[in-house]
């Protein structure tokens, strides 16, 4: 009988460490699991953020090789420049671009109102309409240059008829943003604008 009172605890002893170490391998299981999952959604975040950065990295190009490019033309009796045509990958890219990186998205898309207005100068000596079906009010789907510079200045009410819109509202954009003269191609638009301005004025 005494034997058995002795086995007895060393029983309970024995069971009680089976069960502790139970508990561990369970504690250590659970933190194990919880950071492998934090690892992988970091991993998932990092992966989304990357692609996002590389889509705006391609946006920003595909759009400020448009706005660099785009020609209009200045000669007299050649037609009155027009904004160019959007291709839908330079849409994609404003939409990305004008939320990832609304600073570029403004001086690419002010650069392309820029040069109109001043080809418009040279050519003729003055501005002009620049949506493609005026007086009616702003179309994105047919002027989403001209939709998305209003939506950027704010000058025009969307849900009104607007009688004119001007091919100077780049040049007035400016004048009242002056940080935009920082960057050299505005900057060169502009002063070929004020220039033949001044001819105007002294009537050469």
């Amino acid at each position: 009988m005494k034997q058995m009172l002795y086995i007895l605890p060393l029983l309970l002893i024995a069971c009680g460490e089976s069960n502790n170490q139970d508990k561990d391998n369970s504690t250590v299981d659970s933190s194990e699991f919880i950071t492998k999952m934090t690892k992988q959604s970091t991993d998932s975040i990092n992966l989304i953020d990357k692609e996002i950065d590389l889509d705006s990295l391609r946006s920003l190009e595909i759009f400020k090789d448009f706005a660099i490019n785009y020609t209009p033309t200045r000669k007299p009796n050649s037609g009155v420049a027009i904004l160019p045509k959007t291709p839908d990958s330079v849409i994609q890219a404003i939409n990305i671009l004008k939320f990832s990186n609304p600073k570029e998205f403004e001086k690419f898309l002010t650069l392309i109102f820029i040069k109109l207005y001043s080809a418009h100068l040279e050519c003729c000596h003055q501005s002009y309409e620049i949506r493609r079906q005026p007086p009616n009010g702003l179309d994105k789907e047919r002027d989403p240059l001209v939709y998305e510079f209003n939506n950027l200045t704010k000058k025009y009410p969307f849900d009104k008829p607007i009688e004119f819109i001007s091919s100077s509202i780049g040049y007035d954009y400016v004048k009242s943003h002056k940080y935009l003269m920082d960057f050299e191609p505005i900057k060169k638009h502009v002063d070929k604008i004020e220039h033949v301005q001044k001819k105007i004025e002294e009537g050469l």
